[in-house]
């Protein structure tokens, strides 16, 4: 059976995984920031990557990848594909009309120019992948639920995750990436009936993420936190998440915090709660 391992931060709030098949191959999901990439090697170890995923352009999740590929082109691993779907940057630069402008420009920036300055370095290796592909790697299946859809702008890299499933041979894991509420109802609406899934990677670390009904259409008893321990303990309206905030800074409604999600997944039945910040987590699938 393939071993799912969720690495600890050793940057704040990063998202990392490891997964190993039962031919001794890899996925890597997202990596973490560049100072997250010691750990990843260690449980890449000597392993092809047979695939690694990109959820997002945030730095929390990919500057590591930009890193090393900036470093020396990833001579570091063994990377057969990378896949993603990213925005546009040349295209998005130039788009007016959305509530925050200033916000989104500033989530433009945040890692797409140095995402691009080394595509050149991967090109041969680089997949887009999109909503309604399949993969098989090794004895296990991946669907891919959600991808980029233009014109989620409110927030826009966490609104265009790559959302997939990975099924193994005992359980199924669904990665939700950093999705929001928004973004949530688009993948509850197009991709619903195939959300089932064991195990679920809590959206956006588990505060401000998708509704109760994405998380009961995916009916999963096991959680994946990508939180350090203050963050898994957020109270249900944090301090700096004011009405003012929520309303004037971001242009978004239905913003709460972990609280809110580990009540609703209580609710729901879920039985089973992996969190990064008790270090680097280990399941089988």
């Amino acid at each position: 059976m393939a071993k799912v391992y969720m690495l600890t931060e050793t940057s704040p709030f990063m998202m990392s995984f490891v997964i190993v098949t039962d031919k001794d191959n890899c996925i890597v999901i997202d990596g973490g920031r560049r100072e997250d990439m010691p750990l990843l090697k260690k449980y890449v170890g000597k392993r092809k990557i047979k695939a690694w995923f990109l959820t997002h352009a945030h730095n929390d999740h990919i500057d590591g990848f930009v890193y090393e590929m900036g470093k020396d082109g990833g001579a570091d691993f063994d990377i057969e594909n990378v896949y993603y779907n990213f925005v546009d940057y040349d295209a998005l630069k130039k788009k007016t009309g959305m509530p925050d402008r200033e916000y989104f420009l500033a989530e433009l920036e945040e890692m797409m120019p140095a995402f691009n300055a080394v595509k050149d370095k991967f090109k041969d290796k680089a997949r887009i992948i999109s909503q309604g592909d399949t993969l098989y790697i090794d004895e296990l299946k991946i669907n891919v639920l959600f991808s980029l859809h233009d014109g989620l702008y409110s927030n826009l890299m966490n609104d265009s995750s790559l959302v997939f499933k990975v099924t193994g041979k005992k359980k199924s894991v669904l990665f939700l990436g950093d999705l929001g509420p928004e973004d949530g109802d688009v993948l509850l609406r197009e991709s619903g009936d195939k959300l089932k899934a064991d195990v679920v990677q809590m959206a956006h670390h588990g505060h401000m993420d998708v509704s109760m009904d994405v998380y009961a259409a995916i009916g999963a008893k096991e959680c994946l936190w990508c939180a350090p321990i203050w963050l898994y303990e957020e109270k249900a309206v944090p301090d700096w998440m004011t009405e003012e905030w929520i309303n004037k800074d971001k242009k978004r409604m239905r913003m709460y915090g972990t609280a809110v999600t580990r009540r609703r997944m209580e609710i729901l039945g879920a039985t089973k709660h992996y969190v990064t910040g008790y270090g680097t987590q280990e399941l089988e699938i």
